[in-house]
């Protein structure tokens, strides 16, 4: 059974970090942009967000 609760602070940060990094690919497949400049791109959208969920809003036990 699929959880109804809606989703949490982590998961919008885990989607984000693989939608950086598909829109990298994707720049680079469509739009013949080197992957030398798509790729540190998206890695540095997900970076934002990882630092995002692990310094400035850590995960609670609450």
């Amino acid at each position: 059974m699929l959880p109804i609760d809606a989703p949490a602070r982590a998961d919008a940060l885990l989607a984000l970090i693989a939608a950086g990094l598909l829109a990298a690919a994707v720049a680079t497949a469509a739009l013949g942009l080197p992957l030398r400049v798509t790729a540190p791109v998206g890695s540095a959208v997900g970076t934002v967000a990882i630092a995002d969920g692990v310094f400035r809003n850590p995960p609670t036990d609450e």
